[in-house]
């Protein structure tokens, strides 16, 4: 991970653009890597914290449900939470085709493979990178003084909608929360 890499200089009360780039560092497998079938969720969480220590953005965070907050969302669909309209996530998505020819993301068991179903590839290829720009709006930062930007990513081996339509127990979705594993984890001041 490398970053932040601020796009303009950074002013009180105007829009904060900055950006990170990620690359895959292994030169044999994609980031993640998985197995047919295999969801791993690969995200990156971003936070700017103001001068009195309050969350004010944030970006790649989790629902009540400890989803991601974007279309597989139950926050998200009952408009309890915004959608990230920003977030960085390197799952694989899978593609079903519907009756009218339209496409969508959709989770399924491996054991499941209808018809007209392909893979979203949203993984780094070996030693690839990618630059994620990121834009708060400039009235989170108005206040005068010291600002934090935190990042870090998170990794769990499968999403928790998945493991909701699974059937796992509430032990199971418990582990797999718990297991979430964060790393390269950064801090900056402004």
């Amino acid at each position: 991970i490398n970053g932040p890499f601020f796009t303009k200089p950074r002013v009180r009360g105007q829009d904060l653009e900055f950006n990170y780039i990620i690359t895959n560092t292994n030169d044999g497998h994609n980031l993640p890597t998985g197995s047919l079938g295999a969801q791993p969720q690969l995200w990156a969480n971003v936070a700017l914290i103001n001068p009195r220590g309050e969350r004010v953005w944030e970006s790649g965070y989790l629902d009540s449900f400890g989803d991601l907050a974007d279309i597989h969302s139950e926050d998200v669909r009952h408009k309890r939470i915004a959608y990230d309209w920003q977030l960085f996530n390197l799952q694989t998505m899978f593609l079903i085709t519907g009756a009218k020819g339209t496409d969508r993301e959709f989770f399924l068991p491996v054991n499941i493979h209808p018809p007209f179903i392909r893979m979203e590839a949203r993984s780094l290829a070996p030693l690839g990178s990618r630059t994620v720009p990121y834009k708060v709006p400039g009235e989170l930062m108005c206040e005068p003084g010291r600002y934090r930007l935190s990042f870090r990513m998170r990794n769990r081996t499968e999403p928790m909608y998945f493991m909701r339509f699974c059937d796992s127990t509430v032990e199971m979705q418990r582990a797999m929360m718990e297991g979430t594993l964060d790393f390269h984890q950064t801090s900056v001041e402004f």
